[in-house]
Formats: C-alpha cells, sequence, structure tokens
C-alpha cells in the first residue's frame, strides 16, 4: 500500500472508552495507550509489533506510579536479573569442573560464582512476585469506579494475569519472538481487564458499546 491508500486511523469503541478513561486518570496513560494502538495499525512499519509493545509496557508500570499506588519490586528486572545470571551459567560451564557434561573435581570460582547468584536469585524470586501481586491488587482497587474489592480468588487471578501480561510486553518490547495473532489475542485480554476495571457496568457486552460509538460518529 502507498501512504494514500492506507486506511486511516480509527480506535474501536472499546478503544476510544478506554482511551477516554485512562485519560481521565492520566493524560500521558491515555496517550501512550493511543500511541501502541497507531503504532500496531501502521501496517507499513515493519517494527510496528516491538513498537505497540513498548507504549503498553510503559503503560502497564507506570500506571500505578500515577495512581499513586506503591511499586514495590520492578518486575521488568527479571530480564537484567536471567541475563546477569546467563553469564554466570556460561562462566561455570567454560570451568574445570565441567568435563563433559559431567561436574567433578573441587568447586572453582566460575562454579563458586554460579552457586553465589543461584540462591540469590531464587530468593529475589520469590519476594517479587507477593510484592508485585500486592501492587497489581491496589492497582485495580483505585481504578474501580465502584472502589469495592473483588472477591479474593478474583483479585489474586487478575494480578497474577496484569503481571503476566506486563512481562510479555516487556519481552516483546526488547524483540522476544512473537506473531501478530499472539499479540492481538495479548491486547485483547489487556483490553478486557481494564474493561472491567474501568467501566462502571462491567458486564456490558464489548458489541453494544462500539456500536454506540459508531452511531455517535455517524450522527456528527
Amino acid at each position: 500500500m502507498t501512504p494514500s491508500t492506507l486506511p486511516s486511523f480509527q480506535l474501536t469503541g472499546r478503544q476510544q472508552f478506554l482511551y477516554q478513561s485512562l485519560a481521565q486518570k492520566s493524560q500521558a496513560m491515555g496517550e501512550l495507550y493511543e500511541c501502541a494502538i497507531r503504532a500496531f495499525q501502521d501496517a507499513a512499519n515493519p517494527g510496528r509489533i516491538f513498537l505497540a509493545a513498548h507504549s503498553i509496557r510503559e503503560m502497564t508500570k507506570d500506571l500505578p506510579k500515577v495512581l499513586d499506588v506503591p511499586v514495590l519490586t520492578d518486575h521488568g528486572r527479571m530480564r537484567d536479573r536471567l541475563d546477569a545470571l546467563e553469564k554466570s551459567w556460561n562462566g561455570a560451564m567454560a570451568s574445570e569442573c565441567n568435563r563433559a557434561g559431567a561436574w567433578t573435581g573441587e568447586i572453582d570460582a566460575p562454579l563458586r560464582q554460579l552457586l553465589v547468584e543461584l540462591p540469590e536469585f531464587f530468593t529475589w524470586r520469590s519476594e517479587s512476585d507477593p510484592k508485585m501481586r500486592d501492587s497489581a491488587t491496589a492497582l485495580f482497587r483505585r481504578i474501580d469506579p465502584a472502589g469495592r474489592p473483588l472477591p479474593e480468588p478474583l483479585e489474586r487471578r487478575r494480578a497474577k494475569r496484569w503481571i503476566a501480561l506486563h512481562d510479555y510486553f516487556n519481552r516483546t518490547a526488547h524483540r522476544s519472538r512473537t506473531t501478530e495473532v499472539e499479540f492481538l489475542a495479548q491486547i485483547d485480554e489487556l483490553e478486557r481487564i481494564l474493561m472491567d476495571t474501568l467501566s462502571p457496568q462491567p458486564s456490558e457486552d464489548f458489541s453494544i458499546i462500539d456500536a454506540i460509538f459508531l452511531e455517535d460518529r455517524a450522527d456528527a
């Protein structure tokens, strides 16, 4: 397609609702969401998925700060921690203790370094997840128009999924391999979580909301 034949940018009814709802909380959050949708719809850009993921990653990372919800641990540091651990692992694999895949002999410096870092990593990992869940749960309570907490099992499930979504968009922003189908599925789930949280009537069907906005545009 040439620039003149590319379809014009347009938010769906659900996306328009989410943009307006996020912008009411923070204009920056609304703009990040719109940037993600714009980037993804730019079919002429081969990096559109990575650019869209970057905007979503920034939105999911910064939304708790905007709403004064403390983020006790940056879950995005997982990649950095794994990169550091991989260096120690590669060093240990090249040590004299590793002979054709079998560990033998006295512990040398490269293997000792790995053995020191492994328990530190798993301790950080076990402490990180509960703090992130608490932060995500607090986030949803702050942006829920009703201000009422969900039943605890549902809160835990939503918080866990929010963290998983943030991790997916973080990995994709760093060019982790994904597909357009998978990316769209993750965007859809993110939007559903936000709709359930931001909408005063979370059970309202998305198609009804889309129809309302389409009628508004037709009457304009």
